[in-house]
Order: structure tokens, then sequence, then C-alpha cells
């Protein structure tokens, strides 16, 4: 059988394109175990923010009955509740007015 230039190249092509194969599945492998890993840090961090929210909201809620208990706490940290807005939110739920649908 003669050896031709030909056969040489793509020879040169086929042993370059598995290389390549090989790598990419091994850039593929790596890089989908960081995608899961980042996945489920993210999923930590948006229920520990949910979490915080919702402690934030028990605590302004129960700040309403007692305002001098938590004011202190709440202007140490920066933060202020809008207590006009939530009382007007509340009243509205307790009077029964509701939103219209939007027109079709």
């Amino acid at each position: 059988m003669k050896n031709s230039l030909f056969n040489t190249i793509l020879t040169g092509v086929l042993a370059t394109s598995l290389v390549l194969s090989i790598y990419f599945c091994w850039l593929y492998f790596v890089r989908s175990k960081d995608i899961i890993l980042i996945q489920s840090q993210l999923a930590r961090y948006q229920q520990t923010h949910q979490m915080l929210n919702l402690l934030v909201n028990d605590t302004a809620e129960y700040s309403r009955r007692d305002p001098a208990s938590f004011a202190p706490i709440f202007e140490t940290i920066g933060l202020k509740v809008n207590r006009a807005a939530a009382a007007a939110g509340a009243g509205g739920a307790a009077t029964g007015t509701t939103a219209k649908p939007p027109a079709k």
C-alpha cells in the first residue's frame, strides 16, 4: 500500500479531532459540576434572603404593637418601616376593596 499525502493529512485531522473531543468532553464535565455547585449556592442564598425578609416583616409588624422596643434597633441598622403604606394596605384588605380586573 502506498503512503500518500492525502492519507497522512486525514490521519492528522482525525488525531486532532480526537484530542479536541476528549478535551471538550472533560471541559464540559468540569463546567457542569461548577454550574451545579453554583446553582445550589444560589438556591441557599435565595432561601436565606427570603427568610430574612420574613423575619424583618414579622419584626416590623410586631413593632406596631410596641414601637418603643424596636425603634432604636431599626434606627441602628438604618431600616425605616413605612407604617403609613403598610397600614393603608392592611386597611384596604379589611374594608374589602379589591382591584378591578383589566378590560379585555
